[in-house]
């Protein structure tokens, strides 16, 4: 038993209970100091248990100062949450109501729980917490209540959480004696019946007393006052973050509203088969034949057909005249109203993949290389021939207010032209794949969105005036085409390989809002409507996708200065 004496568990070890009539035994064993008439009442003393040099209390107290401060500090803080992957990056809209309930609980649970002893300086100025912190208290004055301006500093001590309730206003002592409670967001007779004992609620209020009513209360008043009781489970504040209505989030429906079959729907990378006239007609090239579709009535057109097959179309402004680009190089132009070709274009020697209006200018690219500039007020079939391509010229978009031009090839390349010029005034070289997508912004001059393809992947912005890059995201996957909303700063991308989605982006901050599938081939068409509300998208799988994305901008009312002018251009004229 030797070896045991060095074990402190056994050491440790209370001995068992006494047997009866050994009290006197063991009280006997006390200093005489100890056998007063007082000490004898009072609990007997335990010694304190040793092992060797070590000294084992039988309860630890801690120092409640230090373990407030600490829990306090550690709680009030608000931990950032990690940025997410692009993975999951799916549903914003639904991520940011998650946060935000998130944030709401933290809120009430901290105030709940510390209530005014929270630090003020480690909260973040727009968190839930701030909302609660700033609820403007009272202290009423006879019958008259007098709102308090700002709020109050919370010290790191217990003296100056003692000292939290003085007011920030008046300095004499009538102000600094008078209790401070926060605003409460009902008064209603049940605030009378419900109190608190204590003058000033500090933390969570969860023993509280209930005042005798004088005469009974009806069925309806009892639950009125069980529901609008201004000392309910939570603290009044925390209700008035509670009952305050929540933010509104953008609804964006996930499930188009219209399908459509569209056979013979070229799954062709190089193709740009769908596009949408200012007087709402959507064209659409399948195969070889072209077919219109009235959006407003529902009546489907066949214009026309061909012998080779068409593989780019393109609407002129008004809406009345569609151009088309053949496999054989041959671009014709459509009078829609009249149903018939007007005009037959030649000048490529290979297929026609993309074409672009500007006015009575349609520039076209081809397979060929070239870009050529055509005005359909001359006879000649184009007047103006550029070779800045080494490979296909798969994208064109002109930019109409700044008579612009940019063009993207297979050779991974974009060129911005200044008009009809041949030569570029700017030049992209950093996309490893073909560029197809591009789209100009029309709520910022000079700025340009271009995505590669399978091997880049990557959205860039561009700052042309500046000659700069704004942003640059990785999608995930083949950017095959993209449309810039006018009626919000916001940017849609349809995608290939291997999502087969379109993604819905932010135009300032570049955060993808929502990400749309329900396409099982490359989204390779996309179009926007006249009202800049719907996007069509047109995939492999032999199907047409109306997604509802934007609202109808509201109108602005006309200002003084546009009504003087109109007043002064009629006296102009009559003059």
């Amino acid at each position: 038993m030797a070896g045991g004496l060095g074990n402190p568990f056994i050491n440790n070890t209370p001995s068992s209970s006494p047997i009866k009539g050994s009290e006197s035994k063991r009280i006997s064993k006390r200093p005489a100091s100890n056998q007063s008439s007082s000490s004898l009442l009072s609990s007997p003393s335990r010694r304190p248990r040793t092992s060797g040099s070590i000294t084992y209390s039988d309860r630890f107290i801690p120092k409640r100062t230090d373990m407030n401060l600490n829990s306090i500090t550690s709680i009030g803080r608000t931990i950032s949450l990690p940025p997410l992957e692009p993975s999951n990056t799916e549903d914003q809209v639904e991520l940011k109501k998650e946060r935000l309930a998130h944030a709401t609980f933290d809120a009430v649970l901290k105030n709940e729980l510390f209530g005014e002893m929270l630090q003020r300086d480690a909260m973040e100025t727009e968190s839930s917490i701030e909302r609660i912190r700033n609820t403007k208290p009272y202290h009423s004055e006879g019958n008259r209540s007098t709102f308090e301006e700002g709020s109050r500093n919370i010290g790191h001590g217990s003296s100056d959480y003692l000292s939290s309730s003085r007011s920030s206003v008046d300095g004499d002592a009538s102000s600094i004696s008078t209790p401070v409670t926060p605003k409460r967001l009902f008064t209603s007779q049940s605030d009378s019946i419900y109190r608190p004992t204590s003058s000033v609620v500090r933390g969570a209020s969860l023993l509280t007393y209930r005042e005798r009513s004088t005469r009974p209360k009806s069925t309806a008043s009892l639950l009125q006052s069980q529901f609008f009781d201004s000392v309910s489970p939570v603290r009044p504040d925390s209700k008035q973050l509670l009952l305050t209505p929540s933010k509104k989030f953008r609804q964006i429906a996930k499930v188009p509203y219209r399908v459509l079959d569209a056979p013979c729907l070229a799954d062709d990378f190089y193709y740009d088969l769908i596009d949408w006239s200012s007087s709402d007609m959507l064209a659409v090239g399948l195969g070889k034949s072209i077919f219109l579709t009235d959006n407003s009535s529902g009546e489907v057109i066949h214009l026309c057909d061909t012998e080779s097959e068409y593989t780019s179309l393109s609407w002129v402004g008004a809406g009345s005249h569609l151009a088309v680009g053949q496999g054989n190089g041959i671009v014709e132009i459509y009078d829609v109203v009249k149903r018939k070709c007007i005009r037959t274009l030649p000048g490529h020697v290979d297929r026609t993949s993309c074409l672009s209006w500007n006015n009575h200018i349609l520039s076209s690219g081809s397979r060929d290389h070239t870009i050529l500039h055509r005005d359909v007020r001359m006879a000649e079939p184009f007047f103006e021939r550029i070779k800045t391509h080494s490979q296909e010229v798969c994208g064109l978009k002109w930019n109409v207010d700044e008579n612009k031009l940019a063009s993207g090839g297979n050779d991974n390349m974009v060129y911005v032209y200044d008009g009809t010029s041949s030569s570029p005034v700017f030049k992209i070289t950093e996309h490893k794949a073909a560029v197809k997508a591009m789209a100009w912004s029309p709520h910022k001059r000079g700025t340009l969105a271009t995505g590669g393809g399978t091997v880049d992947r990557k959205l860039k912005i561009w700052n042309i005036n500046t000659s700069t890059k704004t942003s640059d995201i990785d999608t995930g996957s083949q950017v095959c085409n993209m449309v810039w909303s006018k009626n919000t700063d916001e940017l849609v991308t349809s995608h290939g390989y291997s999502k087969y989605n379109l993604t819905l982006w932010d135009g300032p901050t570049m955060d993808p809002i929502v990400i749309l599938k329900g396409h099982s081939f490359r989204v390779l068409h996309l179009t926007l409507s006249a009202d800049g509300t719907t996007v069509v998208s047109g995939a492999g799988d032999e199907t047409l996708r109306y997604w509802k994305l934007f609202d109808k901008p509201r109108p602005r009312p006309k200002s003084t200065s546009q009504y003087d002018s109109i007043v002064f251009d009629a006296f102009k004229q009559i003059r």
